[in-house]
């Protein structure tokens, strides 16, 4: 009687072998639910997170608008060293032109200056043929005249402008005086009131002074 109470199991006993088989069955049961299982991401998650694919054609874009950007930039240098060419042989032409126009200038006064002493040769020769003219020297006077005459057209066609400066006021860099005249009118006080010899210049050159005879107020 003893010995089948004994036998026959409790049913704390049951109750523990019925544990035992559950966690048989489903082993680190216990362990899972203590540390967590590792969540696996889902793919929407993970298509979220990746960088997006690079857009291939802005790329492109990109790069032909930086390669137009250095043509152009060439391309205006290319202007500007064109438009300073042409500045710098502009300069250079201008430059070229106003050389020649005072070697032709100086030419001018050279062979202006060598043919004004027989101009003043010719102008004393019809002085002195007025002087002692008769009835056979009239015409040999108009002559001489007329190739005066003739002689300074040739020397004006070369620029050669002629000056008497007799009333103006008296120019220490365009005459020479050669004495004083004493005047009583005060418009003529330091006035060219006679001119002994013509000036000559070429533009604003000056070739030879005009040699005069000054006003000069007496008091």
């Amino acid at each position: 009687m003893s010995t089948e109470q004994n036998s026959e199991p409790t049913a704390n006993t049951q109750d523990e072998l019925a544990g035992n088989e559950v966690e048989a069955q489903n082993p680190g049961t216990e362990e899972a639910g203590a540390s967590g299982p590792e969540v696996e991401a889902k793919p929407d998650e993970k298509a979220a997170q990746a960088p997006p694919p690079p857009d291939y054609r802005e790329l492109r874009i990109q790069t032909l608008e930086r390669a137009l950007a250095e043509r152009e930039a060439t391309l205006h240098s290319y202007i500007r060293a064109h438009k300073k060419a042409e500045a710098d042989f502009e300069a250079y032409k201008q430059r070229l032109e106003r050389d020649r126009e005072r070697e032709l200038v100086a030419a001018r006064v050279k062979l202006v200056e060598r043919l004004l002493d027989v101009d003043d040769n010719l102008e004393r020769t019809i002085a002195a043929a007025k002087a002692g003219s008769g009835g056979a020297n009239d015409a040999l006077v108009k002559g001489v005249e007329l190739v005066h005459r003739q002689f300074v057209e040739r020397l004006t066609e070369l620029g050669l402008e002629r000056t008497d400066p007799i009333g103006k006021a008296f120019d220490p860099t365009s005459m020479e005086a050669l004495g004083v005249i004493p005047v009583d009118d005060p418009a003529k006080n330091d006035t060219v009131v006679l001119t002994l010899r013509s000036g000559y210049r070429i533009g604003d050159r000056e070739i030879r002074p005009a040699l005069v005879q000054v006003g000069r107020l007496m008091s």
